[in-house]
């Protein structure tokens, strides 16, 4: 086999290992993720839109600082959260799907990432191992409602 056919196959392997290695950054890169999977809903700044989706700014790493909270946040964006829910004393109704399709390492990327909108302080320490220890136990999404209620009852969620 002379050099030209090597290195032709030796760049079609390679290129076909780029979209895989693109994942693998990008599950490391929280601020993508959350652009390309909740900014949609939750706004670019995290501010949240009324009556629909809540505003994270300010209130995920305030939320993740105790390890119920942040359990209760993985469990979230691992089951998704059903119902209505009260947000600084406003009603909100949307719906949050289960993001069970993104890894560990992706869920808490995105945790940490939001963690820092809206803080002064640097990122809540959130690991796969956290989302992992979630992941094993699944929730229904009234499962998840009650978690929150507890957590509000006992002034880990403001």
């Amino acid at each position: 086999m002379t050099t030209k056919p090597r290195f032709r196959i030796m760049l079609s392997a390679f290129l076909g290992l780029m979209p895989l290695m693109a994942s693998r950054v990008i599950a490391a890169d929280g601020a993508a993720l959350y652009q390309g999977k909740c900014a949609m809903c939750h706004g670019p700044a995290a501010a949240g839109r009324p009556g629909t989706f809540p505003p994270l700014a300010g209130r995920v790493g305030q939320i993740a600082g105790n390890p119920d909270g942040k359990a209760y946040l993985a469990a979230v964006l691992v089951n998704g959260l059903h119902g209505p829910i009260t947000v600084n004393g406003e009603s909100y109704k949307g719906f949050m799907p289960s993001f069970r399709t993104l890894s560990d390492e992706e869920i808490a990327a995105v945790l940490a990432y939001v963690s820092t909108l809206g803080n002064s302080t640097a990122p809540v320490g959130i690991s796969a191992q956290d989302v992992t220890s979630v992941r094993a136990v699944p929730m229904d999404a009234a499962a998840v409602q009650a978690k929150r209620a507890a957590l509000q009852t006992a002034g880990v969620i403001p």
